[in-house]
C-alpha cells in the first residue's frame, strides 16, 4: 500500500513539474472580466475611420514544453471612431479561418498545426468563423514606455464575450490613424479553448497576442 501511494505521489509530483515547466509568452498579463455595454449615444457623435485590412493583424503565440508556435491571423472588417481628435471607441472582426502558422514550413507541419488550431480542440472555426474586439473606453495614460492608451474592450470567440483592458500606443497624423500594442497574454481556457496539448508535451493556458490597426 506504501508502495501504492508513493508511486501516486510521484506521478502527482512529475505533473505538477511538468505543467510547472510550461511557461507563458512574453507580455503584460491581461485579466478578463465581465463584458461591459457600450456607449452607442458617444460613437454615433464620433468620425469613423475605415480599417485598412491590408495593413492591420493579429499576431499570436502559444508556448508548450518543447518550444512555441507563432503566426498571425487577418482582420475581416473594423473601424475606428475619433472625437476632436481622439480614438473613442470602434471595433474589428477577425477572420478566424485565416490562422496562419509562421514557424513552419509548407509541408513540415504547417498545415496539419493550422488545422488543429481551427478544429474542435482550440477555435473550432466551422461553428465559430469570426471574433470580435469592441471597445467600450480609451484612456490615455503617462510613464508607461511604448503605451501611450490603455484601451477597454469586450473580446467575443467562440460565442463567449469577456472584457479586458489592453496596453496600446495611439497616434494620429496626415496618414491616419494607427493603434498598436505590444505582446500581451490572456488565458484561454476563459474562452473556452481548453486544450492541454500531450501529457508529454503540456500547453500554457495564456496566449500571447499583438495586435496592429490602420485606418484612415
Amino acid at each position: 500500500m506504501k508502495t501504492l501511494f508513493r508511486s501516486l505521489f510521484l506521478m502527482m509530483a512529475l505533473g505538477f513539474v511538468v505543467t510547472s515547466c510550461v511557461e507563458a509568452p512574453e507580455g503584460e498579463k491581461v485579466e478578463a472580466n465581465e463584458a461591459k455595454a457600450v456607449d452607442t449615444e458617444k460613437a454615433a457623435e464620433a468620425k469613423t475611420l475605415a480599417v485598412d485590412l491590408a495593413s492591420s493583424k493579429v499576431e499570436w503565440v502559444g508556448n508548450k514544453v518543447s518550444g512555441s508556435h507563432n503566426g498571425d491571423m487577418k482582420l475581416q472588417s473594423g473601424e475606428l471612431q475619433l472625437k476632436e481628435g481622439q480614438l473613442i471607441g470602434g471595433s474589428f472582426v477577425l477572420d478566424m479561418a485565416s490562422i496562419n502558422v509562421l514557424d513552419l514550413e509548407a509541408g513540415s507541419g504547417k498545415e496539419d498545426l493550422e488545422g488543429h488550431l481551427k478544429n474542435n480542440d482550440f477555435f473550432e472555426v466551422e461553428k465559430f468563423p469570426t471574433a470580435t474586439f469592441t471597445i467600450t473606453s480609451v484612456e490615455a495614460v503617462e510613464g508607461e514606455e511604448g503605451v501611450t492608451h490603455r484601451i477597454e474592450g469586450n473580446l467575443k470567440m467562440r460565442d463567449i464575450e469577456k472584457s479586458v483592458t489592453i496596453p496600446a500606443n495611439v497616434s494620429l497624423d496626415d496618414a491616419g490613424l494607427k493603434a498598436s500594442t505590444p505582446q500581451f497574454t490572456i488565458k484561454r481556457s476563459v474562452w473556452g479553448i481548453d486544450f492541454e496539448g500531450k501529457k508529454d508535451d503540456l500547453i500554457a493556458d495564456e496566449m500571447g497576442l499583438k495586435i496592429s490597426l490602420a485606418a484612415k
